[in-house]
């Protein structure tokens, strides 16, 4: 019977970081964008918004520089609103991003 040649590589293999929380993994890119945060369908954060185009009760179209968030749904209430952050809470039934 013939043996199985096995060839090992002597050259050192990169090491990767794939749980880094540091600056430097973060892509700049990534970060111009607004950022959302959706708590169940009760509650939703974008920070990044530049202001409200309209407010109902079923409705709400938010600002977002390049585009707008449309939420549809009940009850909807602007918790807080300071600088590019904004909290609307209610129930949320979908929301679409228009460019």
């Amino acid at each position: 019977m013939s043996r199985k040649f096995k060839f090992e590589s002597t050259k050192e293999k990169p090491k990767v970081n794939l749980f880094s929380c540091g600056e430097d993994f973060i892509d700049t890119d990534m970060v111009k964008g607004p950022h959302i945060e959706l708590f169940s369908n009760r509650e939703i954060i974008i920070d990044g918004c530049c202001g409200v185009f309209e407010y109902k009760d079923s409705y709400v179209k938010l600002n977002l520089g390049k585009g707008a968030l449309i939420l549809c749904g009940t009850d909807f209430d602007i918790v807080t609103f300071e600088k590019r952050t904004i909290t609307v809470k209610g129930k949320i039934s979908s929301i679409e991003f228009c460019v």
